[in-house]
């Protein structure tokens, strides 16, 4: 994606994100009309063409809500051994796995990866095969007993200094 698309986000972009959030079928006019409530008085056109370039850089997920499906989730955090080609040979073996979240990044782990499993037992069968892994030095994780999920704040338009 293009960055520089990214940084005319701003905070009509993010609202209209937000009211496509609660109603994907929303009307122009209803956007508009909450527009108007917010603070901002746009044109249904303005607002087709906004929509429509929020659509080219945003992509759309059918996930399966966890607390529906009484799954557990695990994140895991991965800290792989000081050998070439490890930290890569980690992430490409979780990556491989059933994870539906894996990354590098820099820190105090190598890789991070968070999955679901239907049980306690699986989750602990997932990460004891992980820990025996040669190119894994050390595995910590936590399941996920409850979670607050701000989507305003997802969607609301970052702010640099």
């Amino acid at each position: 994606m293009d960055s520089s698309r990214f940084d005319n986000v701003d905070d009509i972009d993010s609202r209209i994100l937000q009211i496509l959030a609660a109603d994907p079928r929303a009307p122009y006019s209803e956007i508009a009309a909450q527009l108007e409530e917010a603070g901002y008085e746009m044109s249904t056109e303005g607002i087709r063409y906004r929509v429509s370039n929020l659509l080219e850089m945003t992509t759309v997920f059918f996930l399966l809500d966890p607390e529906n499906v009484s799954w557990e989730i695990v994140r895991i955090a991965v800290e792989a051994v000081d050998e070439p080609g490890a930290k890569d040979a980690t992430f490409d073996r979780l990556a491989e796995m059933r994870f539906w979240h894996v990354v590098r990044g820099i820190g105090t782990y190598d890789v991070y990866a968070v999955g679901m499993a239907p049980t306690l037992r699986e989750i602990d069968e997932l990460v004891t095969a992980i820990e025996e892994y040669e190119m894994v030095e050390r595995v910590d994780h936590i399941v996920v007993t409850d979670r607050e999920s701000n989507m305003d704040d997802y969607y609301m338009a970052p702010e640099y200094e």
